[in-house]
């Protein structure tokens, strides 16, 4: 547990302790203070009922082993990939556009921007450009 005025900073490549409330080193610990505080710490956002349902719908049916989609390599670790993140998440889920690629893959851009790529040339055999730009927000394509 810390102060909520405690600080480590830095100067000339060593570190300190700071105090902000009394604006000084601190050399003893920080709870000896007649003015301590603890520290207030913010709790995690829990997942929504609806996300975490459509995310055990896609995982129930995954193999956690076997080849990625993407490089083609055997993994024993394959994480299941919403192609479009963030806010679309739920719409990748519902659209199907979800892959099973390796830890390597997962972690590059360069082939996440190649899969959105290929995703929308993809749904675009079946609809229009329009559609998708009012499904995910924009188009991957120049």
């Amino acid at each position: 547990m810390y102060c909520r005025y405690f600080a480590v900073r830095s100067q000339k490549l060593k570190k300190y302790k700071f105090c902000r409330l009394n604006k000084q080193i601190i050399h003893n610990e920080c709870k000896k203070c007649p003015k301590f505080e603890c520290r207030q710490y913010k709790t995690m956002k829990n997942k929504s009922n609806k996300l975490s349902k459509l995310e055990k719908e896609r995982d129930k049916n995954i193999v956690k082993k076997g080849i990625c989609q993407n490089c083609g390599r055997y993994s024993n670790r394959l994480d299941p990939h919403e192609i479009y993140g963030g806010s679309n998440r739920q719409r990748s889920i519902k659209n199907g556009f979800v892959k099973l690629i390796c830890r390597t893959c997962h972690d590059d851009e360069k082939e996440i921007m190649t899969l959105r790529k290929e995703t929308q040339i993809e749904y675009e055999k079946n609809h229009t450009r329009e559609e998708f730009i009012k499904l995910i927000g924009k188009s991957y394509l120049k």
